[in-house]
Order: structure tokens, then C-alpha cells, then sequence
């Protein structure tokens, strides 16, 4: 497997979905009503959650938000 060099996304950064992504939850969370109220730390395993987007993927992913709302 080769190691991505940049995020997969990088305008949104859902890391929670990501493949390469982790999420930390607080101790206190047992169940999932529990994960209403609480913030939790998520990231890339490789470090890429802070890759900047270019101009391009900022354009592709903005003709695409406008497609989804039909402007």
C-alpha cells in the first residue's frame, strides 16, 4: 500500500470517514446516546488533516455543493 501524501479530503476533512482516519472519544462514552453532547478529537494516521486544499479542489468542490442544490 503506498502512503497518501496529501489528504484525501481536504476542503472538508471528515477525517471520521476517511480510511486513514482515527477518532478519539472521551472516556466517559459508554453508549451512543452518550455521543449527543460530547467533542472528539479526530485526525489522519499519516498526519494530513492540516493539508491545505488548492484553488482547484476549492472550485470542484464548490461546483459540486452548487450541483446537489440545483443552482
Amino acid at each position: 500500500m503506498n502512503k497518501p501524501t496529501r489528504c484525501i479530503d481536504p476542503v472538508i476533512k471528515f477525517c471520521q470517514d476517511c480510511k486513514y482516519g482515527y477518532c478519539i472519544y472521551p472516556e466517559w462514552v459508554e453508549t451512543a446516546d452518550d455521543l449527543h453532547w460530547c467533542s472528539i478529537e479526530s485526525g489522519c494516521i499519516y498526519g494530513l488533516e492540516d493539508t491545505v486544499p488548492t484553488e482547484e479542489e476549492l472550485k470542484e468542490f464548490e461546483r459540486r455543493w452548487c450541483q446537489r442544490d440545483g443552482a
